[in-house]
Order: structure tokens, then C-alpha cells, then sequence
């Protein structure tokens, strides 16, 4: 009995963090450059049967619940969409901006819904400042002429070259930790590389990677996993009642 009712248990909490899960990223499926999380299940231990007072087969374990895994990012790429804002960008291949935050440290995103503030640096929405490569040293002032910029990376101001952005990369997919507004942090010990065979297209934004009818289908099963477990946790607790009226009597 007990047994039963920890299974149940373990699963509907587990359902419960799926849908959690999915519902977090059907919300943000128009949010530009978001990574849509994934969640798997893992099974707790096993306990054996093997007992003189239980009829069993030759199979002598049973499983006693699940669990969810740790969630982790899908960095796979979403689509393209074309703004005509010049100072949006968009990655078409593999790799990530990084960008200056307030306090001097790096993050990385696919977010380029950039803007050119009054410094004439390119910024996101947080006033994060775009990390550019620049040229004999001289600052990047953007707001002096025509920009234009290159699937390399190279910057241009009125057709003379200012600048390089550069694209970055971790070896490992769990390198990355998620920082919110769509901005990720290296890990203790991860190691960063440039990116090489990507190109930066000047205009576009890349959207959200999430699939609806995907994180549907996702929601759907969840819900139906969830609904299952609670009966067998009800199931447990009328046969428990039986034999409680039973031993009254």
C-alpha cells in the first residue's frame, strides 16, 4: 500500500514539474532569442521482492517512483525574422554575443534586439553594452554616420571599418548557466572559443526556438500522467478505508 501511494506520489510530482516545465515556455514563444527548456524523468530505486511472505515471480524488483532530471536548455536554432532595424542583429549558425553588463562581467545571449544608446554603443534592452572588437584601438561610436555590418561581424561607419563582433561558443551544452532575460554565464571552468562559420545578418532577430504544437502535445501528456496518478493515489486510499471498515467490525 504504501508503496503504491509513494509511486503515485512521486509521479504526479513529477508530471507537476513537466507542466511547469512546458507552460514556461509556450509562454515565451514570442519572446526573441529564447532557448526553450527541456525536462526528462529518472527512475528512483529499485526495491526487491525477494521475501519469504511475497508471492512473486522470477522478477524480483519493483520500481518505487520517478523523478524529474535537472532541466537544461535547447540551444538549437529559431527562426529568423526580418525587422529592418539596422541595429538588430541575428546569428545564423552556431555560437552567441557576448555582451558587457554593468558591472564589467561578460554574459552571453542570441538575443540582437540591440539598440544604439546616446554613447553610440550597441545595447540590449537591460543597457547591457555589446562586446566589439575595435580597431587601432579607437572607441566604437555608432552614432556619427551610416552603420552597416557584414555577415563577419565587421562594423562600418560611413564605409570605414570601426570594429569586429565576435561570436563565442562553449564545448559543453551544460557550460552554460541560465541568467535570466535571456542571458547565459559560464560556469567555474568552462572553457569559451570563438565562433568562425556562422554568419551575423544585420536587420533580423532570431526568435524563440519553442515549437507550439510540440510543447501542446507535451502539456497534454503531462496533464493526462498527472490525472492517472491521482486515481491510483485514490484507488490506494478507498482499498485503505476497506480495511479499516473491515477491522472495525
Amino acid at each position: 500500500m504504501y508503496n503504491i501511494m509513494k509511486n503515485s506520489v512521486s509521479a504526479m510530482s513529477a508530471s507537476q514539474g513537466k507542466i511547469e516545465v512546458t507552460s514556461n515556455n509556450m509562454v515565451n514563444v514570442q519572446t526573441t532569442g529564447y532557448k526553450k527548456l527541456d525536462i526528462g524523468f529518472l527512475d528512483l530505486y529499485n526495491e526487491t521482492l525477494d521475501r519469504s511472505y511475497y508471492p512473486h515471480n522470477n522478477n524480483n524488483n519493483t520500481g518505487t517512483g520517478v523523478k524529474v532530471s535537472q532541466s537544461f536548455r535547447n540551444l538549437s536554432q529559431g527562426a529568423i525574422k526580418d525587422t529592418g532595424i539596422k541595429s538588430n542583429l541575428a546569428i545564423d549558425g552556431d555560437g552567441f554575443f557576448r555582451v558587457i553588463n554593468p558591472n564589467g562581467t561578460f554574459s552571453y545571449t542570441r538575443n540582437g534586439e540591440f539598440n544604439v544608446d546616446s554613447n553610440g554603443d550597441l545595447v540590449d534592452d537591460k543597457g547591457n553594452k555589446l562586446d566589439i572588437q575595435v580597431i587601432n584601438g579607437n572607441d566604437v561610436d555608432l552614432s556619427k554616420g551610416e552603420v552597416s555590418i557584414n555577415k563577419l561581424g565587421e562594423i562600418f561607419v560611413d564605409k570605414e571599418e570601426v570594429g569586429k563582433i565576435n561570436l563565442y561558443k562553449v564545448q559543453g551544452d551544460k557550460d552554460f548557466i541560465p541568467a535570466g532575460d535571456n542571458l547565459f554565464n559560464l560556469r567555474d571552468g568552462a572553457k569559451i572559443e570563438l565562433v568562425t562559420n556562422s554568419n551575423i545578418l544585420q536587420g533580423y532577430v532570431e526568435m524563440s526556438n519553442v515549437n507550439m504544437e510540440t510543447e501542446m502535445t507535451d502539456l497534454i501528456i503531462a496533464q493526462r500522467s498527472f490525472q492517472f496518478n491521482s486515481k491510483g493515489l485514490q484507488a490506494t486510499d478507498d482499498m485503505w478505508s476497506m480495511i479499516n471498515n473491515l477491522q472495525s467490525r
